[in-house]
């Protein structure tokens, strides 16, 4: 069977761009109708008023947080004019793939144009570097819509309120996450801004929904599957026991009170390929599956991504650089700290069961082998700093930090429990971090480790930063496990014959 997944992370907060008119007579008004699409390509017509700027550039995202390659969303867009207050038409200049210049910005009253969607049926056809779960499908009964390449952006005029109203047909129903009011006939959808827009999909479909109560939050399972039947209970209930048990292990503390999963299903009868592609959100994951119509499989594969993207609501969200805040869409600066954003995500996500008793130790011992073991198929000599501040020139590498970015956390958790003895971990560094800082509150990306320094107050940190971190030492993994009675031997780990009390105890305290 050909299984492949790709994760990604997204998370969008605030521009850096200069900010000239930011008042409140600035807003964003989109309006679309799904039900009059023409050769895969959908109109939309943008009316705003109050922009001030003698010339302006309107801009679609070349490429989103997570996505380490350019998309160029405007490729997509054809027939882009703009009106004045008379409603004539405005000259335009094209500078580039994504953007076009308007000189007498002042006068604009609207703008209209045509995208065409990226993807038909989401299938094996891969094309190298193109994520689909970043990009539009327009179908007969289904809609995936990723806002960032419908809807574009004024430079220096994303901290404005933006509405989107939306003509549908009737018996359909838009799973998001984003805050809306819906008829028979069009539906209204509100952000804060331009990128709480674009950080929310949805997704048109006839309605398969499931609901999973949580404490402190909601999460709704949205579901299409082309086979036309009802799946969404049966994924729901599959992941129901691993939100419980992720909510528990952050002690309840999520940042986010609504979460939704989309998923979008495609089987071709006969076919025994496996493929997913997923995107995280803020309050979202878009995950797109090809695969048979086994429930036992699709539940299997959501749960595998779900794992690892529900905990983002963690990081990036709640904790992050300027780097992420003041994203560019067209002119990324990269963060250096991967190695917390996506390594500490997917260590929780392999500690949680664990800690939780979700999961067997052997399971989890077992797993942390195999990420051993397929780290050694990339370069050591490339720091994990080095590979988040310059992801786009080592693609060939970003997978690393799932498997090198995942241990080295679990390195530090274990001297972390040894150097506290057994009182404080990196969950307990990270929510520390988080009470600090928050989603509305960026570090300096520069001076981040010195400020973990100082929040764990451990002499040790600053020497294992240095080394495993922005330096590319070997891991101490064998150091590690036999700190806690285990040794690595041939590629498996297992229990000492006699571990110590003082191993058993710090065992303990790291698994739980």
């Amino acid at each position: 069977m050909n299984r492949i997944f790709s994760t990604l992370v997204i998370i969008i907060c605030s521009s850096g761009l200069p900010s000239y008119s930011q008042g409140n007579d600035v807003i964003y008004q989109y309006e679309t109708n799904i039900e009059e699409v023409e050769d895969d390509k959908l109109q939309v017509k943008l009316t705003i008023g109050g922009l001030s700027e003698e010339t302006l550039t309107y801009c679609f995202p070349k490429i989103i947080p997570g996505i380490y390659g350019a998309m160029n969303f405007g490729q997509y867009i054809s027939s882009f004019q703009v009106y004045d207050k008379a409603g004539q038409l405005m000259e335009v200049q094209k500078t580039g793939e994504n953007c076009w210049e308007i000189t007498k910005a002042n006068q604009i009253a609207s703008l209209s144009y045509l995208v065409d969607d990226a993807w038909e049926k989401f299938d094996d056809t891969m094309e190298r570097g193109f994520y689909r779960s970043a990009a539009s499908s327009f179908g007969d009964s289904v809609y995936v819509i990723t806002p960032h390449s419908l809807f574009g952006y004024f430079r220096g005029y994303t901290d404005h309120a933006v509405e989107v109203k939306v003509r549908k047909k009737k018996g359909i129903y838009p799973a998001t996450s984003l805050t809306k009011t819906m008829a028979e006939k069009e539906d209204v959808f509100f952000a804060e801004d331009y990128h709480q827009l674009v950080d929310n999909p949805i997704l048109y479909a006839k309605p398969d929904t499931t609901s999973i109560e949580l404490p402190g939050i909601s999460v709704e399972v949205a579901c299409y599957s082309t086979s036309g039947g009802s799946i969404s209970g049966a994924i729901a209930e599959y992941i129901r026991p691993l939100l419980q048990g992720q909510a528990k292990y952050l002690d309840n503390q999520l940042p986010v009170d609504k979460y939704t999963f989309i998923i979008y299903h495609n089987f071709r009868p006969g076919s025994t390929s496996i493929l997913g592609d997923g995107l995280e959100h803020s309050n979202s994951t878009l995950i797109l599956l090809f695969m048979p119509l086994d429930m036992e499989v699709i539940r299997q594969n959501v749960y595998g991504i779900a794992s690892h993207e529900f905990f983002h609501t963690l990081m990036p969200l709640g904790l992050h650089s300027h780097e992420i805040e003041n994203y560019d869409y067209n002119e990324p600066e990269f963060s250096k700290h991967i190695w917390l954003y996506e390594g500490m995500t997917e260590y929780f996500t392999i500690h949680m069961p664990v800690w939780t008793g979700l999961g067997s130790v052997q399971e989890f011992l077992d797993e942390v082998a195999v990420k051993a073991d397929a780290m050694k198929e990339f370069d050591p000599e490339l720091s994990i700093t080095s590979l988040s501040r310059n992801p786009m020139e080592n693609q060939d590498q970003y997978y690393n930090v799932y498997l090198k970015g995942a241990l080295l956390n679990l390195c530090l958790d274990v001297y972390l429990r040894e150097w506290s003895k057994g009182k404080y971990g990196v969950k307990d560094m990270v929510m520390q971090l988080m009470r600090k800082y928050g989603k509305d509150q960026p570090f300096e990306d520069d001076t981040f480790f010195e400020e973990i320094i100082s929040v764990t107050g451990f002499d040790g940190v600053r020497e294992f930063i240095n080394k495993y971190i922005e330096g590319t030492e070997p891991l101490p993994l064998e150091d590690v496990l036999n700190k806690v009675g285990y040794t690595l031997n041939k590629g498996k780990i297992v229990e000492m014959d006699h571990p110590t009390p003082e191993q058993l105890k710090l065992r303990k305290s790291w698994l739980n």
